[in-house]
């Protein structure tokens, strides 16, 4: 095992700002003006113009939809050939969210006119996806069915059509590259389901995906005819014989799992006929060496796990994961199918049988950069309540840090930069810098939020204190001091054992990026009389903070001005502050635990460190 578990390289693909201009006009200048339907040089070089000062500020909003108004004059008699090309598309995908309703309802008119065209064009299917989130978005703004509003009776109208459509040319459409976005837009917009990314990618494409990118939220609109149109879809898709062969393509598969998702949420019982249908005619007979060699059939077997009641999930695992577990957790790419396995187990007996097969193999599951299998692991022990003493033995042995008992200390500094003890333990000048790890400082959250969270707690708390800082000042690191205030199991003792700990550290913490994260963790979580303090103890470095960006906001923030002149009004606004987060945690606690608050509460004061 190699002594550093955490894989070189960076972790996603960092896009340059404005690269697509970039290309744009790198292209143009060698007389390639975009692929798909051909634009002259002229109307080529306006539309990238017209993406430049779409990226730039306006002055008012007058002049941005006179600029829009402007654009669109120009476009008049070739819309099909501009929507169809490489470049200009995304320009009139960024152009039609700000057209006025009437010049929307043109392009969707002509869209729904050529439908064949759009729908399996490369450029063309992505401006037709754009107008049906437009679309979507403004009817569940308004009630379109009442009559009110027509611009809204027109879009629900309209993506009704374009929906009925897709669905009417599955069999032709499932296996296009590009219509199959189009059935899979379809599904989303009327069932009001957002999917997760991840779960469609491909396998290179999830190598690549930016980490922090988030995609467009899906709007939910409820109307009869929608529920309506996905029932009858439903049941024609889930008995449809070719579904054999669909799961070995990437496009079809990728349909088949947004229906499942989709009817997951809306048609439970269609669901579960399509996933039964999946299961014992389809998926069991495909040879186990066989599953995990294609992407497409994982995904879909990803899915089916996901959405599986427990009857199902116990036959999906004994069929296909039992005994390989520890194979595909160690797999950059199939690491993803044990994730989504633990993610959705819910019987504690078939848990225990998953994590009696992984729990020994973390060492070599760290090794081969799969840290996520372990965050997974230990997120299921949370939310099952079983096996955590168990997991954090296994974790500790890892790290070589169980026996002799005295190095069970460091676990904390060990976990959260996934480095094994005996790389803790060289000389100072030997070491690495002190940097978490963002699946080891997850793990260490998760933790804290364990029923026993005591030998974590010790931990963190015997941490050195400089060390100790420097996780706190760590973009990743950070995050922990969130878990260490909102843990159940974590008690106030603790919190004033890091208060005092910390004490002379403040300034330091304030004047960073990240430590002045964690100094508003600590702030949010404390008393008036430890605010306090924290206050005092700014005051004294009072120009060190006035010289610094994040200084200065923590200045400001907790109104230190007000605290260095008049004390008793600080307090009197302080107490104010803390009886109105209490009054609102009381109010959004019970809604977000289901109501088992109260329980809770009681276990709590007996077990807290």
């Amino acid at each position: 095992m190699a002594s550093r578990y955490s894989r070189g390289g960076r972790g996603g693909r960092v896009k340059k700002k404005h690269s697509f201009l970039v290309k744009a006009r790198k292209y143009g200048r060698k007389g390639l003006y975009g692929r798909g339907k051909n634009v002259d040089e002229e109307t080529y070089n306006y539309f990238v113009r017209v993406m430049e000062r779409l990226n730039e500020e306006f002055e008012d909003e007058e002049e941005k939809d006179m600029f829009v108004v402007n654009v669109f004059e120009q476009t008049t008699g070739k819309e099909m050939d501009l929507i169809c090309n490489q470049v200009v598309s995304k320009v009139m995908e960024k152009l039609l969210p700000l057209a006025k309703n009437e010049t929307l309802e043109f392009f969707a008119d002509l869209m729904l006119k050529n439908m064949r065209i759009i729908c399996t064009d490369p450029y063309a299917s992505h401006v037709l996806e754009k107008v049906m989130r437009i679309c979507l978005e403004k009817i569940s703004k308004t009630n379109p069915e009442d009559g009110t509003d027509q611009h809204s009776a027109f879009c629900l109208k309209w993506l009704s059509s374009v929906s009925r459509y897709a669905f009417n040319n599955v069999e032709e459409f499932i296996s296009d590259i590009y219509a199959s976005h189009i059935l899979r837009t379809s599904l989303e917009c009327l069932s009001g389901v957002e999917l997760d990314t991840l779960l469609m990618k491909s396998y290179r494409s999830r190598r690549h995906m930016d980490p922090t990118a988030s995609s467009d939220a899906i709007p939910k609109y409820e109307c009869a005819e929608f529920v309506t149109m996905l029932r009858d879809f439903g049941e024609r898709f889930a008995s449809w014989p070719q579904l054999h062969d669909m799961v070995h393509s990437q496009d079809s598969s990728a349909v088949i799992q947004t229906v499942l998702f989709c009817m997951n949420k809306t048609a439970p019982d269609l669901c579960k006929k399509l996933l039964d249908f999946l299961v014992k005619d389809i998926l069991s007979a495909i040879q186990p060496d066989d599953m995990f060699s294609s992407s497409a059939v994982v995904h879909t077997l990803e899915v089916c796990v996901t959405v599986s009641d427990d009857e199902i999930f116990r036959q999906l695992y004994q069929s296909h994961f039992k005994g390989r577990l520890k194979a595909l957790a160690e797999n950059f790419d199939l690491k993803f199918s044990v994730v989504k396995l633990l993610d959705a187990v819910k019987d504690k007996e078939v848990f225990a049988e998953i994590f009696e097969e992984l729990a020994p193999a973390m060492e070599d599951i760290f090794a081969a950069g799969c840290g996520t299998v372990v965050l997974s692991l230990a997120n299921a022990c949370k939310r099952l309540s079983t096996l955590q003493a168990k997991f954090l033995q296994n974790l500790m042995e890892t790290f070589h840090c169980f026996t002799p008992e005295i190095r069970q200390i460091k676990i904390v500094p060990l976990v959260s930069r996934l480095i094994t003890y005996e790389v803790a333990e060289q000389p100072a000048e030997d070491q690495p810098a002190f940097k978490c790890h963002i699946i080891g400082s997850q793990i260490v959250q998760t933790l804290l939020h364990f029923g026993k969270p005591i030998k974590i707690v010790q931990s963190l708390l015997e941490m050195d204190t400089s060390q100790l800082r420097d996780l706190l000042n760590d973009s990743f690191g950070s995050r922990i001091m969130d878990a260490f205030y909102s843990a159940e199991f974590v008690g106030e003792k603790s919190h004033d054992k890091l208060f005092q700990k910390l004490q002379g550290c403040f300034c330091s913490l304030a004047t960073s990026k990240f430590g002045s994260r964690s100094l508003d963790a600590i702030w949010q979580a404390s008393s008036v009389k430890t605010r306090q303090l924290i206050g005092e103890e700014l005051l004294q470095k009072e120009t060190a903070l006035l010289g610094d960006f994040f200084g200065r906001l923590i200045f400001g923030k907790y109104a230190l001005p007000l605290l260095k002149k008049q004390k008793s009004d600080w307090k009197t606004m302080q107490d104010k502050e803390n009886k109105k987060r209490k009054l609102f945690a009381d109010i959004v606690d019970p809604i977000l635990d289901g109501g088992e608050n109260s329980d809770r509460l009681n276990k709590k004061k007996k077990t807290k460190s």
